[in-house]
């Protein structure tokens, strides 16, 4: 890489030091193989020692300085009576402006992942900032910890000043085996595009290119093939349970385990599991097959790099008992080898299936969308994107590839019972980060969503069908189609039956308790109140499904707004004349507050303290079969004393 670009990155970055540590290791001393927690700094100060970094050997001698990536393997063998040395560990972010400049750079080289040693002509500059880093670190404070960042900048100041004036090249680790290697830590864990991106300082789209063009498949995909041959293996080898099988190789969801693993395989996890099993019977002395073997040993430990100097002793340093580096680079080479064999292989899996399944579920379909488009649904797609409309997805038993939210956190609360594992997308959907999730399927909801050139960008990713062609479509009709795009009709129908018969029961036990009463559902902020529709979210089972009388303010209002929820005036809210108050998101407002309050307090719901409150962990914002389910629960136990 050239030093100018390696000087102009580090002079964009923002670095905070997560450690500096001063090593002391005798010869003889069995240090095993450590895994580098963040990208770093080595500087030896006395003796000798044989440095392996990812393989790569280095001779260190006094006042030697090497630098690593994160997640490299470090092992050290001391060759004099005593080596010391510092480590001193960082982690970099690149600011948002500039990005597209520090985009290119980063494709020419990663500076904070690369590799180099070089013993430095002026050694004492170098090791008296490090003395000081070292000492104020220990005090431990802010003022102290400001300091050692300006240390921290001076020091690598330093470095690359001699680093040019010795004409050392930092030699760029391979980028397809770092991420291969980290699937490979990793393959237990979610994990996703942007976490790549962000933990590699590349694009999305370049990571994808990258890979791919040298393994013939995306990062998503090698890791999707990764967990099913380590399932295989779990399979073969022990006599989990298929759910605790789905659980170690990386899926909470063992119904969703059970589809990927057939759809890569051509058999169920069980058949699979059963067979292999009594082709090993056969084969006398197989420990593993013993009934009763704990599978505690199966799970790969993890290592938690960013909390791993908190769980240690004071000025200790954490070995890893694992094999050397060349030992271990040999296996997961292998391992390389079959997974990336599997990407580049379009062969039909060879084994029996299960059941009868008939071909016809085994062809991609073309179905008309609501903008005219005819799109090529695929027979059985595993990886979908369907934003906003998740309820009708786990109502039909099938799982996102990513979850609708607005900012980081807010997400659809009510439906984290099924989506807590499932990483987010911004409402947006931008383009970018849709194809990171490697989508075999984007259903949207409306044409707004897909306005101007998005559906074709869209379409480029994978095959995208609009639902509606309205912001407001109707719920019921929702399901409906996607149960025909997922080909699960039945399914919609007998959810929407259900439903039906919930809702008709909850009105009969309503008009038995209090009978043609009013209410009202009112999300209230700390700046507006909104009133809900009368034909929309849950005014919709409110007047519709529940039988509720709707007040005459919400009746004007719902034909004047053009929202699920409307802003609603302080002299209309005086003049709401209903006998039940839901308050929805009462956010920084208490109950009490209302009470207090002249405006609320001639509510006749408010005078019989028919006031009922809910937060945002509920569904009372949103549509569809569970949200909907779950607002009439909450509406019989709140009215129904």
């Amino acid at each position: 890489m050239n030093l100018d670009h390696y000087h102009t990155l580090w002079n964009y970055a923002a670095v905070k030091i997560t450690e500096i540590r001063q090593i002391s290791v005798r010869h003889g001393e069995d240090w095993g193989s450590y895994r580098l927690p963040a990208s770093g700094f080595l500087y030896t100060y006395q003796g000798n020692a044989r440095l392996l970094l990812d393989g790569a050997e280095h001779t260190a001698k006094r006042f030697q300085l090497v630098h690593g990536g994160k997640g490299m393997c470090l092992e050290i063998v001391s060759l004099s009576e005593v080596f010391e040395f510092y480590l001193i560990f960082y982690k970099v972010t690149l600011p948002l402006s500039g990005r597209m400049q520090t985009r290119r750079l980063l494709e020419h080289g990663n500076p904070f992942l690369m590799q180099y040693s070089f013993s430095p002509n002026q050694p004492l500059p170098l090791f008296h900032l490090v003395q000081r880093m070292d000492q104020e670190w220990r005090e431990a404070g802010t003022a102290s910890q400001l300091l050692v960042k300006g240390l921290f900048y001076q020091f690598v100041h330093e470095v690359v000043a001699q680093m040019q004036s010795q004409g050392i090249r930092p030699s760029e680790p391979d980028l397809v085996f770092q991420l291969i290697r980290y699937l490979h830590d990793h393959y237990t864990e979610t994990v996703t595009m942007d976490e790549l991106a962000t933990l590699f300082n590349y694009s999305i789209r370049y990571l994808s290119r990258t890979f791919k063009q040298a393994t013939g498949c995306s990062p998503i995909e090698y890791l999707i093939r990764l967990r099913i041959e380590k399932a295989k293996e779990l399979l073969e080898t022990t006599n989990a349970t298929i759910k605790e099988v789905a659980e170690l190789v990386g899926y909470n969801d063992s119904f969703y385990f059970n589809r990927i693993f057939k759809k890569h395989t051509g058999v169920s996890p069980g058949y699979y599991a059963s067979k292999a099993q009594r082709s090993l019977r056969k084969i006398p002395d197989r420990p593993y097959l013993k009934p009763g073997l704990s599978i505690v040993a199966v799970r790969a430990r993890r290592y938690s790099s960013d909390n791993d100097y908190q769980l240690q002793k004071p000025r200790r340093i954490l070995r890893m008992n694992r094999m050397s580096a060349n030992t271990m680079a040999f296996i997961l080479l292998l391992s390389m080898t079959l997974v990336i064999s599997a990407c580049g292989s379009n062969a039909t899996p060879n084994a029996a299936p299960d059941t009868g399944q008939s071909q016809q579920n085994v062809t991609e379909r073309v179905l008309k969308d609501a903008l005219g488009h005819d799109v090529k649904v695929p027979a059985n797609p595993q990886r979908i994107i369907a934003s906003y409309l998740e309820d009708h997805l786990i109502t039909l038993g099938v799982k996102p590839v990513a979850q609708w939210s607005v900012g980081e956190k807010s997400v659809q609360q009510y439906l984290q019972g099924d989506l807590a594992e499932v990483p987010t997308i911004p409402s947006t959907l931008p383009p970018e980060t849709v194809m990171g999730f490697e989508p075999d399927l984007i259903i949207v909801d409306n044409a707004e969503l897909v306005a101007g050139d998005k559906y074709s960008q869209y379409a480029k990713i994978a095959p995208t069908y609009t639902v509606g062609k309205d912001k407001n479509n109707s719920w019921r009709q929702e399901l409906l189609t996607i149960g025909e795009v997922l080909n699960k009709s039945e399914e919609a129908e007998k959810a929407l039956e259900n439903y039906d018969q919930k809702a008709k029961e909850a009105k009969e036990k309503i008009q038995q308790a209090v009978g043609e009463q009013s209410a009202v559902a009112l999300w209230v902020t700390q700046k507006n109140v909104y009133a809900v529709s009368d034909h929309l979210s849950s005014g919709e089972v409110l007047y519709h499904d529940l039988g509720l009388k709707k007040p005459r303010v919400v009746e004007e209002l719902s034909k004047t707004g053009t929202g699920n929820w409307n802003a609603i005036s302080l002299e209309a809210l005086a003049e709401m004349d209903a006998d039940h108050l839901f308050i929805i998101n009462g956010k920084g407002v208490s109950k009490e507050e209302l009470l207090r309050d002249p405006v609320w307090a001639g509510i006749p719901a408010v005078k019989k303290g028919n006031i009922y409150e809910y937060g945002k962990e509920t569904s009372w914002l949103y549509s569809g079969t569970i949200a909907n389910s779950q607002i009439i629960d909450d509406v019989l136990e709140s009215i129904i004393k």
